[in-house]
């Protein structure tokens, strides 16, 4: 299957880069290779080969065949002492005994899930182990938007009963202020007659004594 040129134009080199369709662990352009991932509660893009890099318990590096939802048994794979990537035990064949390392981390530097071929025409062409990894890659990344999807919502839910709560004590603390000045309001009537009966009083007993020296 022929590929889209991975050799972008100057102009079209500058969109890519100031894009989200560039890898963002190793920097390659190629946007019709790039998935979306949540890695670590951030949304980030990765092309084919560091998607799988990036999620070595999501799949079986040596078949590619993809966990979901969960890895096989214990007693059906083996990990890799390396990366923690879980091999199908009957993919792994004879190197069962620990320390196992899988494909990936036994050729760390030459290892690539995902290395278009390049024809005598300078065209890029996949073939069915390059499909498989595409597909592998395509698969991640659809089940972690799916569990980034959920984990919006549920943040979304909590957020909403977290406002609800909020407006609900504004509420109450709004009607303890009313609470407190409507008692003020009904405790100042009765301050300033009791301080109008003081003044009277003096008078009064004044009146009387004049009436008593006449």
């Amino acid at each position: 299957m022929n590929l889209p040129s991975s050799t972008p134009t100057s102009a079209t080199a500058v969109s890519a880069a100031s894009s989200t369709e560039v890898c963002q662990e190793c920097g390659s352009q190629d946007s019709w290779v790039i998935h979306p991932a949540r890695l670590r509660g951030a949304l980030s893009f990765f092309c084919t080969h560091c998607l799988l890099r990036n999620h070595p318990k999501s799949f079986c590096p040596s078949c590619l065949a993809v966990y979901d939802p969960s890895p096989p048994r214990h007693y059906q794979r083996v990990p890799c002492s390396d990366c923690g990537s879980y091999t199908h035990i009957e993919c792994a064949g004879d190197a069962t005994s620990p320390p196992y390392l899988c494909p990936p981390c036994r050729n760390p530097t030459s290892f690539s899930f995902f290395r278009p071929l390049v024809g005598a025409d300078g065209v890029h062409r996949m073939d069915k182990p390059l499909s498989e990894a595409f597909l592998c890659a395509a698969k991640i990344s659809a089940l972690s938007m799916k569990r980034a999807v959920v984990v919006a919502k549920l943040e979304a839910e909590l957020k909403g009963r977290e406002c609800v709560a909020a407006k609900k004590r504004a509420r109450e603390a709004l009607e303890d202020v009313l609470k407190i000045d409507e008692k003020e309001r009904a405790a100042t009537p009765k301050v300033n007659e009791a301080s109008g009966d003081q003044e009277q009083k003096p008078k009064q007993s004044l009146g009387s004594g004049e009436l008593k020296k006449q």
